[in-house]
């Protein structure tokens, strides 16, 4: 692994709650099922916490400014009742019973898409607003991919944003499906990247 690319230690889920958090202050999906951006930074703490870097694995530069979270094949994307509550606050505090029920009609769409086949999960990738285009984003993917293919295994996403579409698209990854995962939500775009022998 390059020298300015490392792996996240167990307790370093504050610091990729808030780099997911910078990165995606303006992503239409999460904007529409949080309200707002109150509720990023301890949502996604909690999920790295509770989930991404104990079942499976995160990538961060070395400036602390961009990084991603994965899991790999067979990690259940299940939450303790903990961690629900943990999530479920801020969610409420910052959007109101609207932006909970946003939440929880995502995160069931979603479930009920998730390919059956054993597969790594790309749950985020983030660069600080100021750094994106410059190929930080590139180098956290290409970095995580090696050990996709190195496993022989395929991998999924979801994109949230269309501008992310084509980043996605040059690592690999292919469109399954366009989808509308609730009332006037934004689109989401199911992708697919089969394994790199």
């Amino acid at each position: 692994m390059p020298e300015h690319i490392r792996f996240l230690k167990h307790n370093e889920h504050h610091l990729i709650g808030k780099i997911i958090a910078d990165g995606f202050t303006d992503d239409p999906v999460n904007l529409w099922a949080f309200r707002n951006t109150g509720a990023m930074k301890p949502v996604f703490t909690t999920m790295a916490n509770h989930l991404y870097l104990s079942a499976g694995f995160g990538l961060v530069n070395n400036e602390e400014n961009a990084g991603a979270l994965w899991l790999p094949p067979g990690a259940p994307k299940q939450f303790s009742l903990l961690a629900d509550i943990k999530m479920g606050v801020p969610i409420l505090k910052h959007g109101g019973l609207k932006a909970v029920q946003n939440s929880l009609q995502i995160d069931a769409y979603l479930k009920k898409k998730k390919p059956k086949e054993p597969h790594y999960y790309l749950f985020a990738i983030s660069v600080h607003p100021s750094l994106q285009g410059k190929g930080i984003g590139s180098q956290l993917m290409k970095e995580a991919l090696k050990q996709v293919d190195e496993t022989r295994a395929p991998a999924y996403l979801e994109s949230s944003k269309p501008e992310n579409v084509p980043f996605y698209k040059k690592h690999g990854f292919e469109i399954m499906e366009e989808v509308v995962p609730g009332t006037d939500c934004p689109p989401m775009w199911l992708m697919w990247r089969e394994p790199r022998l």
